[in-house]
């Protein structure tokens, strides 16, 4: 059907062709209009509309020089015997039939393009990369299966040209190179992928990938913004300048971090020391309080030894009956060299039960005492006196 269109084109008077574009909303299109070399030195001009009463949208009479309108520029190569006419920015509204004309007495021969803009949500409409001087670029594209057997470009926009300078590929997983570009197309992944190395501040610039599937024009899909930067030049006093603040820095930074480690092990050592401590007084707690439990005893057992012996009244021995003698009635002594408070008793046991006294003083106070034969009571008495006046009492045991 559209051989037969074409066909019926070429049959109007004036009409030299017909093709068909597809643009990508967010992109662009370049269309290649060919003209007979009789009308080189003619007007050219690019419109829209119903033939021949459509719009201009672009004209010019300048030859070999971009010429631009807007979103739209036009390029007449005499050389070639075509003019080039690129759209920018498109969207769906651009959607329409335009016409490629040759301004001249008549009718004005004339190529028509049906341009169909579409959103394509597989892809970008813009990416934005940079490097630095020296190093490599990657781009990756994606673009619309319906091309996957087209031809695949990327593109270097200089001013109104949007391929000033193209590097293309034809085959599917095989890299094409043309300077320091490389492109790879995965066509089963639907991926274009270019390399730019060692690249320069020259690389800063627009760049487009995009596919062809036909000679007479270019769908612009996605537009890539790359930067290079410079990498900064030093002289040797800046950069033994450089050397000095990084090994400053790298000195400080080491003795910081030598100082924390010395103070985590001061930490460390101090923490120890207080658990070590801490450890210390309670053994040290537990042992005095195990010392005077084995003291209290030994000092009850030892004062209980010591009481039997000093208090005779204390003593637990069964059937001994003691009795302290004290004087009621204190007389002067006739011998001045004896103490007043003395008083002197000889006390006797016979067996008839009778008793027999003997006094070396008059006017004596005597006690009887009688004593049980015990055998477990001891043979002496020991008794102890701290009083300033002391009483003494001298007892005989007369064994039957």
């Amino acid at each position: 059907m559209k051989i037969i269109w074409t066909f019926t084109l070429l049959m109007i008077p004036g009409v030299l062709s017909s093709i068909s574009v597809t643009g990508y909303s967010g992109g662009g299109v370049s269309i290649r209009c060919r003209y007979d070399r009789r009308y080189t030195d003619y007007n050219k001009y690019f419109c829209r509309g119903q033939w021949p009463s459509c719009s201009d949208l672009i004209k010019t009479d300048i030859k070999d020089k971009w010429v631009d309108s807007g979103r739209f520029s036009l390029y007449d190569d005499t050389s070639a015997s075509l003019f080039t006419v690129t759209i920018r920015d498109l969207s769906e509204q651009d959607s329409g039939t335009y016409y490629c004309a040759v301004e001249r007495s008549g009718i004005d021969p004339h190529t028509e393009v049906n341009l169909n803009v579409v959103t394509a949500d597989c892809c970008q409409k813009s990416i934005s990369l940079s490097a630095a001087a020296g190093a490599s670029v990657n781009i990756s594209c994606r673009y619309p299966q319906s091309h996957s057997a087209d031809v695949k470009f990327v593109c270097r926009r200089s001013g109104s040209d949007l391929c000033a300078e193209e590097t293309s590929v034809k085959e599917s997983r095989r890299w094409s190179a043309e300077g320091q570009m490389q492109l790879y197309d995965d066509r089963e992944q639907q991926l274009l992928t270019g390399i730019i190395s060692h690249v320069t501040q020259q690389h800063s610039a627009e760049y487009w990938c995009g596919v062809q599937s036909d000679p007479g024009h270019k769908s612009f899909i996605t537009r890539v913004l790359v930067s290079v930067t410079d990498v900064p030049k030093t002289t040797s006093s800046s950069s033994s300048a450089s050397v000095f603040k990084t090994s400053t820095s790298t000195s400080i930074t080491s003795e910081s971090s030598n100082k924390l480690k010395v103070l985590y092990l001061i930490i460390s050592l101090v923490l120890v020391l207080l658990v070590l401590i801490i450890i210390g007084v309670l053994l040290l707690v537990l042992y005095k309080k195990h010392q005077s439990r084995a003291d209290g005893v030994s000092s009850s057992q030892t004062g209980a030894e010591k009481h039997e012996v000093v208090r005779p009244d204390a003593v637990s021995h069964t059937g001994c009956e003691y009795e302290e003698i004290k004087d009621s009635h204190k007389q002067l002594p006739t011998n001045p060299s004896v103490s007043p408070d003395c008083v002197y008793a000889t006390v006797q046991k016979d067996s008839g039960g009778s008793q027999i006294f003997n006094t070396s003083a008059e006017d004596l106070n005597y006690s009887v005492v009688n004593f049980q034969k015990n055998p477990n009571c001891p043979e002496g008495v020991r008794l102890r006196n701290n009083q300033d006046h002391s009483e003494y009492a001298a007892v005989n045991h007369l064994t039957a």
